[in-house]
């Protein structure tokens, strides 16, 4: 089975939601919740170095927010997670307490390729 990992951003799709997490992003950066969003993205988009990590990993992924995950798995977790699925379920990779811990998306990724290999 290849192996499939699941990234859960600690935000959601709708209009207003989508707003304020900019204006956190931009205004004040401190009080974004969501520190996988902050690794992988810049107020412009995402990073080139996730960018190049995504397409050069070996590794099914999965990019969700909080309402399409809990509604496609009926599980919730703390957000943001990154998850492995496998036949019994999930095995937590990295929860929110991990990820806060992680300063740049080359530490992030740096941790994510020891993860599965």
């Amino acid at each position: 089975m290849e192996r499939n990992l699941i990234f859960v951003y600690n935000a959601n799709t709708d209009s207003i939601s989508v707003l304020v997490d900019y204006a956190h992003k931009v205004f004040k950066p401190s009080t974004y919740k969501c520190e996988l969003c902050t690794l992988t993205h810049h107020n412009l988009g995402e990073r080139s170095a996730w960018k190049k990590f995504k397409r050069s990993a070996k590794v099914g992924m999965e990019f969700m927010y909080i309402r399409g995950f809990e509604a496609k798995f009926n599980h919730r977790y703390e957000y943001p997670v990154i998850l492995e699925k496998t036949a019994d379920g999930f095995v937590q990779l990295m929860d929110k307490k991990t990820l806060q811990k992680i300063e740049t998306v080359d530490a992030l990724i740096l941790q994510l390729q020891k993860n599965v290999r």
